[in-house]
C-alpha cells in the first residue's frame, strides 16, 4: 500500500484507561464486568493471544456496556486480528452509542481503509456533508480512496483542493504526484517546488515525503541526477529512524526454510483434508510486477479480488514460527484441517463467501512454507524483474510499511540477495506448484505469458485477462496508476539513466 497521511479527527480515549459514565446497579456491575474483561484484553494483546483477544472482544460485544468511542479502538483491534465482521458490528456500537457526527463517519471510514476496504471508506466520505470536518483533511483523505478506487479525476481535483487549503502537506503533495506526469504539468511542478521549498523543514516526515515528491517530478522532467538526489535525501532521512538490521533479516530468512524439504512438505500436505486451492498466493519483491499480476488474475471472472490481506502472519504468530519444525509441533494439537477452515472463514469475511481470491502479501517469501504445508492445493506465483529496473524503483517508490531495506542501497542488495536465495530454495522445494515469471516477459508478451499463469492457476482462457486496465477494483499499491494503463514494457530498461548513480547497489548485489 502506498503511503498516505489519514489521522482521525479526535484522539480516542485510552482503551486501557476507559472512564464510563455512572450506571445505577445494575449498569454498575455490566460496567465493572467490562472494566474485568478490558484489563484481561489488554494482558492477552501484550501476549499476542489471537484466540483470547477475539473471545474477549465478542464478550464485550455481547455484554455491550456503555464505552461510547472505546468501541472504536476495540473495532480496530478486531480488524488487526482479522476479525473483519466483529470489527464491523463493534464499529456498529461506536457509532450507536457516539453517534453519526461527521467526525464520527470520517474514524469509521478510517477503520475500514486501514482494514483495505476502501470501497466502503470512500462511499461514507462521498455522503459527508461539506463544512462539517476540516476540509484539507477530507479532501485529502477522500481523493486518496478516490485513487486507489479507480477515479483518477475526482482524486486530482480532491487533492488539488487539499494543497491549495494546505500547501504544507508534503502528505497531500506526495498523493498528487502519484496522479501526474509533471513533464506536462510545468505550474503544478513549480507549486511543488515552492512548497517544499517553504515547507519541508517543518517536520522530518515533511522533509522526507517532499524529498519523494520532488524526485519523482524532477524525473518525469529529466534532471536525472537532481532526481535521484532527492530521492537518496528521502531514503537517508528515513533511515536514520528506522536502520535495516542484516542479521535479523537473514535469521528470518534461514528459519523460514529451516525443517523444510520435499519429504516434509509432501507429508504435511497429507495431512490436509480441506480443499484448499480457493487462494492463489503473488509474491516477489515490491515493484517486480506483482500488482499488475494480481490485476490479471483478478480480471477473471471466478477471482473475487485481491489484496495484501496479511492473514499468514497471523497463522505464523499462532503458530509460534515459520520453520518446518514450528509448523510439525503446531500440527500435533492444532489439526491441518481446522487451520484451513480458519483460513477459509477470514477469506469469506474479507471477500464474499466462497470466492477464490489472489492474495499478494508482501513478505510471503518468509512465510512460504506455513503456506505450502497447510495450504497444498494454493496455486503459488513467484515474479522476477531486473534488479537494477527494481532497485532503482523500489528508491523512487514510497511505501506504507516496514521496508528498511530501501533506504541504503547496500541494504537493499542484501534484501535482494536473501530473496534470490529463497526462490531458488523454495523452487527446489516445490516444483512445478511454483510458477516463476519474469516481469519482462510479461510486459513484452503478455498474449504467451497471462495463459501459462492462467494454467498454473486452474483458469480458463477469458478475454478480460488481457486488458487488466479495465479492472475497477481498488489498488493501493505504488503500481496504482500504471495498472490502470494497457500492459506495455515502458518501465523496462527504466534504471538506465541512474545506473552511476546505482553502482553501490550493483557492486554489493554481484559480489
Amino acid at each position: 500500500m502506498i503511503w498516505i497521511h489519514w489521522k482521525p479527527v479526535y484522539r480516542l480515549a485510552n482503551s486501557r484507561n476507559p472512564t464510563p459514565p455512572r450506571q445505577h446497579s445494575s449498569g454498575q456491575d455490566k460496567q465493572a464486568q467490562a472494566l474485568r474483561l478490558l484489563a484481561d484484553l489488554r494482558d492477552r494483546l501484550a501476549e499476542g493471544a489471537r484466540d483470547r483477544i477475539v473471545a474477549l472482544l465478542l464478550q464485550l460485544e455481547n455484554l455491550a456496556p456503555s464505552m461510547g468511542p472505546q468501541w472504536l479502538a476495540l473495532a480496530r483491534i478486531a480488524g488487526n486480528q482479522a476479525e473483519v465482521a466483529l470489527a464491523r458490528r463493534l464499529m456498529a456500537l461506536y457509532l450507536d452509542q457516539t453517534g453519526r457526527s461527521a467526525a464520527n463517519l470520517y474514524n469509521a471510514a478510517h477503520l475500514l481503509a486501514q482494514m483495505d476496504l476502501w470501497g466502503e471508506a470512500l462511499d461514507i466520505m462521498r455522503g459527508i456533508p461539506a463544512g462539517q470536518l476540516d476540509p484539507a483533511a477530507l479532501a485529502h483523505s477522500r481523493g486518496t480512496a478516490e485513487l486507489y478506487c479507480g477515479d483518477p479525476q475526482t482524486a486530482r481535483q480532491l487533492l488539488e483542493e487539499a494543497v491549495r487549503l494546505r500547501p504544507h502537506s508534503a502528505p497531500s503533495w506526495l498523493s498528487l504526484a502519484t496522479l501526474v506526469n509533471f513533464a506536462e504539468e510545468e505550474v503544478l511542478a513549480d507549486r511543488l517546488a515552492m512548497a517544499s521549498a517553504q515547507y519541508a523543514g517543518l517536520s522530518e516526515t515533511n522533509a522526507i515525503l517532499f524529498a519523494q515528491a520532488m524526485g519523482k517530478m524532477l524525473a518525469e522532467r529529466g534532471e536525472h541526477d537532481r532526481a535521484f538526489a532527492c530521492f537518496a535525501q528521502s531514503a537517508e532521512l528515513a533511515r536514520r529512524t528506522a536502520p535495516y538490521d542484516a542479521g535479523q533479516a537473514a535469521q528470518e530468512a534461514a528459519e523460514s526454510v529451516a525443517g523444510f524439504d520435499p519429504a516434509s512438505l509432501t507429508a504435511l500436505a497429507r495431512t490436509q483434508t480441506e480443499p484448499t486451492d480457493r487462494t492463489l498466493f503473488v509474491t516477489g519483491l515490491p515493484r517486480s510486477g506483482t500488482t499488475l499480476t494480481a490485476q490479471i488474475l483478478t480480471s477473471h471472472s471466478t477471482i473475487a479480488g485481491a489484496a495484501e490481506i496479511n492473514r499468514v502472519s497471523l497463522l505464523v504468530q499462532d503458530i509460534g514460527g515459520r520453520s518446518g519444525d514450528a509448523v510439525k509441533a503446531h500440527l500435533q494439537a492444532h489439526p491441518a484441517p481446522d487451520l484451513a477452515r480458519l483460513w477459509h472463514r477470514w477469506l469469506d469475511e474479507r471477500f464474499s463467501p466462497g470466492a477464490r481470491a489472489v492474495d499478494k502479501t508482501i513478505g510471503a517469501s518468509r512465510m512460504m512454507g506455513v503456506i505450502a504445508a497447510l495450504l497444498p492445493q494454493a496455486p503459488l506465483v513467484w515474479l522476477v524483474r531486473d534488479p537494477l529496473d527494481c532497485a532503482w524503483s523500489c528508491l523512487r517508490n514510497w511505501f506504507n510499511g516496514d521496508f528498511r531495506w530501501r533506504f541504503r542501497q547496500e541494504d537493499m542488495a542484501h534484501h535482494f540477495r536473501l530473496e534470490d536465495d529463497l526462490r531458488r530454495r523454495w523452487q527446489d522445494m516445490l516444483g512445478d506448484r511454483l510458477l516463476v515469471l519474469r516481469y519482462e516477459d510479461l510486459a513484452r508478451d503478455p498474449a504467451g505469458t497471462i495463459p501459462r499463469l492462467l494454467a498454473h492457476c486452474g483458469l480458463a482462457d477469458e478475454p478480460a485477462v488481457y486488458a487488466p486496465h479495465r479492472n475497477t477494483r481498488a489498488v493501493t499499491t505504488s503500481s496504482v496508476m500504471q495498472v490502470r494503463q494497457p500492459i506495455s514494457p515502458m518501465g523496462i530498461g527504466a534504471a538506465a539513466p541512474y545506473r552511476a548513480h546505482l553502482e553501490p547497489f550493483l557492486a554489493a548485489y554481484q559480489a
